[in-house]
């Protein structure tokens, strides 16, 4: 197998990968991310095929190739995380590394035409050295979000964590183990990588499916089943043959409704701030239609934002009742109760209890 053929492969398979991305129809965080990555590794194959044929312009095309491993990591922490998954320090981190990846490799085109001298000029060594360690940094973080949470996960969830870890254990240690024991062979040495990079595109591919993928209503009694899904066709009360009305809930629906009122609950998830319906859809893998629907029909809710603002706005109950944290400034209850702000906290307050916070807390307290 020659190492062209390979990247060739690499080349129409991150494309392929790329394409399927901007095709999915309700596009998460991961989606972006895993097209930019496959973006990356496709200019990198590119550059790999063409690097003799066009010459020192190869780096101008590896420029491009800066969203490998950064973007990996950034992918692993929005499939693992439910809640501040991606936030200003870790795109920070990420770009720096891109820029540093884009400032070596347009050096190197400087360098092959000329342009300054190589010699006593120690800013491509610093460049390499920096983008090398943060490199590796950003490896060992991405490798952790597959282990983080990895108990308190799902069977399912832990099952999808597990494809991870191997694949990225696997092509790491490989990569790591190619370095030492194929100094003496170039070639198989760059084919070994290329298949660790076909190797992980793939699997990541794989999990991307397995993780997105619309959970389908299940049930054991065929008439149950025809029932839950014309109840959520409809969005109305079913009615039997005989006109009664249906006495007994979907099974499914209520199997789901618990699941929803633990992850909320029990999990504290609604002390998450800006929370949506697509962040629980997602955690449980179904429809954001379907937590809507349940919501609606079997925890009485008139929305999400109403569910989920009633127990936000309990535990600011206790909090400001509680004579331990009296302290505690109003815009800190807030935050602590999961607002983003102390506006839309005292509103909401007010319009469920009555009272705002401070008139609240005079109450409990006297």
């Amino acid at each position: 197998m020659e190492v062209s053929n390979t990247y060739t492969a690499i080349l129409f398979i991150s494309l392929l990968f790329l394409i399927a991305q901007v095709f999915v129809r309700e596009k998460q965080t991961s989606h972006i991310l895993f097209a930019l990555f496959c973006g990356s590794i496709a200019i990198m194959a590119t550059k790999k095929i063409s690097g003799e044929t066009i010459g020192a312009y190869q780096y101008l095309i590896g420029m491009g190739a800066c969203a490998t491993c950064n973007g990996y990591w950034l992918l692993s922490r929005s499939l693992f995380r439910t809640k501040d998954a991606i936030q200003a320090p870790h795109l920070f981190l990420a770009i720096a590394i891109g820029l540093l990846i884009m400032a070596s490799q347009g050096y190197l085109f400087v360098q092959s035409n000329a342009f300054i001298s190589s010699e006593n000029n120690v800013a491509p060594h610093l460049i390499n050295e920096l983008t090398i360690l943060l490199s590796s940094t950003v490896i060992m973080l991405s490798f952790w979000e597959g282990c983080r949470g990895f108990r308190s996960d799902s069977k399912k969830g832990q099952s999808q964590r597990l494809l991870f870890l191997a694949t990225f254990g696997l092509a790491v240690g490989l990569s790591k183990l190619s370095q030492g024991m194929l100094v003496n062979s170039p070639e198989t040495k760059e084919l070994l990588s290329a298949l660790i990079i076909l190797f992980v595109l793939t699997n990541t591919q794989i999990l991307m499916i397995w993780r997105f993928k619309k959970e389908k209503l299940q049930t054991t009694d065929s008439n149950n089943n025809e029932l839950c899904l014309s109840q959520l066709a409809s969005d109305k009360k079913i009615t039997v043959q005989n006109g009664n009305k249906m006495s007994e809930p979907c099974p499914v629906e209520q199997e789901l409704a618990s699941k929803i009122e633990a992850l909320l609950k029990k999990q504290s998830l609604y002390l998450t701030a800006n929370l949506k319906v697509a962040d629980i859809a997602r955690e449980l893998d179904v429809s954001e239609y379907k937590v809507s629907h349940v919501l609606r029909h079997h925890l009485k809710a008139k929305n999400f934002n109403q569910y989920v603002n009633e127990l936000r706005i309990k535990h600011a109950q206790k909090i400001l009742s509680d004579p331990n944290k009296k302290a505690w400034s109003i815009l800190v209850v807030g935050l602590e109760s999961g607002f983003a702000s102390v506006g839309p906290f005292t509103r909401t307050f007010k319009l469920i209890t009555g009272f705002t916070p401070n008139q609240y807390r005079q109450q409990a307290l006297t």
